[in-house]
């Protein structure tokens, strides 16, 4: 039994883990390491931490065979890659999704894996003034480890009434008072529009000169393999309950379309969904519907300080930042060493 997963995050990652032992599994991946991107902001200002936050798939995956290359087609019984047919009988997507870019310019960057800050890096030493674009759970990390470990003058617009808007007030109140005391300037309710070399032009006319533009809103998913299915209106494919997406077809991660936060513990509940309905639809059993859930977040206000919470209940400050690096740390060595 073939079983194809195409990208190698929390999502395909775990299945590949999970069914590598029962099927003959190909993992597909553009870049050849697991990463643990909740932690990219954290790299922004040091060049070596990309490498603690990854793990080649050689390294944890003992018998799923391992294919680093863009997938070009999707077709009913097997994926195209570089004029090459690989065969499925079951195929798992969960390519994830990136930020795109509203406008082109040298002076705007994307921050979503480690590669990209390795890009970026000398540009962040050499900016004077640094302009975030989103206000979002990354775009505030960003800000945050920005305004502590440098001195440079951060900007940070979002087109909201206040910061994680989607998150409890208190949440909102403590970031946007974390950031304003460590003198990084937040514009509400505003836009960036376009760019002109080195001034940001919002919304409402208004300039922000910044010789460096990080985005951190506006996510796509990372799907274009030229095959027939259903996505909605953003491009988010189209799964049903049971995180299928058509006959032997499942995905999960960012790039569906469940009404939930895009979060890592969410892609981990769909690979666990995943696993568990390929075995039962094999042997003919009634699949399992997947339940959306609220998972507890924790973020990071730079290397120390944090935010927690779940439901109604909300912790700041150290033990939340100690929190984050924990669950980096644990999940590393999983992949590591078991």
């Amino acid at each position: 039994m073939n079983i194809v997963i195409i990208g190698g995050g929390f999502c395909g990652s775990l299945c590949a883990r999970k069914l590598e032992k029962k099927f003959n599994v190909t993992l597909i991946d553009t870049t050849e390491y697991f990463e643990f991107t909740p932690s990219v902001p954290n790299a922004l200002c040091d060049s070596t931490y990309g490498d603690k936050i990854q793990v080649l798939h050689k390294n944890y995956l003992k018998y799923a065979k391992v294919i680093i290359s863009k997938v070009d087609y999707i077709g009913d019984e097997y994926v195209r890659i570089k004029g090459r047919e690989i065969p499925y009988d079951y195929l798992i997507i969960s390519t994830g999704s990136s930020y795109n870019l509203p406008f082109k310019s040298s002076s705007v960057s994307t921050v979503s894996r480690s590669e990209d800050l390795l890009k970026i890096y000398k540009k962040i030493e050499k900016a004077g003034d640094i302009l975030v674009i989103g206000g979002g759970v990354v775009g505030v990390e960003v800000a945050a480890e920005l305004a502590i470990n440098t001195n440079k003058k951060i900007t940070l617009v979002h087109p909201h009434d206040r910061l994680m808007q989607r998150y409890p007030e208190k949440v909102s109140e403590y970031a946007m008072n974390f950031l304003k005391k460590r003198k990084c300037r937040v514009i509400l309710n505003n836009y960036v529009k376009k760019n002109r070399k080195n001034s940001f032009i919002t919304e409402d006319g208004n300039s922000i000169n910044a010789d460096l533009a990080l985005l951190c809103t506006g996510i796509t998913p990372n799907f274009n393999f030229g095959s027939k299915f259903i996505s909605n209106k953003k491009g988010f494919l189209i799964v049903n309950e049971n995180l299928k997406v058509s006959n032997r077809v499942y995905a999960g991660g960012d790039i569906i379309n469940t009404k939930e936060e895009k979060t890592a513990q969410n892609a981990r509940e769909h690979a666990k969904v995943i696993c568990k309905n390929i075995i039962k639809e094999i042997k003919g059993k009634s699949l399992l519907k997947y339940q959306g859930r609220n998972s507890p977040m924790v973020i990071s206000l730079g290397p120390k300080c944090g935010i927690f919470f779940f439901k109604k209940f909300i912790l700041t400050g150290l033990i939340p930042g100690f929190m984050k690096k924990l669950i980096e740390k644990r999940f590393i060595f999983d992949y590591k060493y078991f």
